[in-house]
């Protein structure tokens, strides 16, 4: 146990403290004692201050300190479950980060092909097509998994016009699963003729 630093203002009980907490705070309390110094000796200036900057948006204390694995699992699945419960929310805030509004929106310099590669959208016909095949269609491996667009997503951009991303969120032939198979990498390397991949 480690040495007593200081006492509870109200029943004097040796408590300790880290120094630096002991710099930042105007009385210290026991755990039973709390809520009455609280309401006899108020909130001292610098815990205003570090309440308001734990309020403020983007001032997490927390950002830098690396995080479990089970830890972020859990996060992930807290924030799927509320997106799926108030979908309005995620719709809110892919509005206020998309385009313009993008931290690197850099003029609109990415092709929109890659551009639409890179969408959410994107990312679900994937997961989508992979979730069905379950395995390569040609050689029915689990390993390395691709998914392919049997018509080619630039043909698709051509043959509907499309111009930019939100052109791109409301075309449904864009989205279909029919138009999708999972090939593992190196069947994909081959269905696509590019070269480069070594067993």
């Amino acid at each position: 146990m480690r040495t007593p630093n200081c006492k509870c203002v109200i029943c004097g009980k040796p408590l300790y403290r880290r120094p630096s907490e002991l710099a930042k705070v105007r009385w210290v309390a026991c755990l039973e004692h709390r809520d009455e110094a609280k309401r006899l000796f108020g909130v001292t200036e610098a815990q205003k201050n570090a309440l308001n900057l734990g309020r403020e948006k983007g001032t997490n204390h927390l950002n830098g300190i690396p995080k479990s694995e089970e830890s972020n699992k859990k996060r992930s699945i807290s924030i799927k479950q509320k997106l799926e419960q108030f979908p309005e929310i995620a719709i809110e805030r892919g509005k206020k980060i998309r385009g313009e509004n993008h931290y690197r929106w850099n003029g609109g310099s990415s092709r929109l092909n890659v551009s639409i590669r890179r969408m959410n959208e994107n990312r679900k016909w994937m997961d989508a097509i992979k979730a069905r095949d379950k395995a390569c269609v040609r050689c029915g491996s689990t390993e390395n998994l691709e998914s392919h667009h049997i018509v080619p997503l630039a043909e698709l951009i051509e043959k509907f016009g499309i111009k930019n991303r939100e052109d791109a969120r409301n075309c449904d032939a864009l989205w279909g699963l029919t138009n999708g198979i999972t090939l593992c990498r190196k069947c994909h390397y081959k269905e696509r003729g590019r070269a480069g991949y070594e067993d």
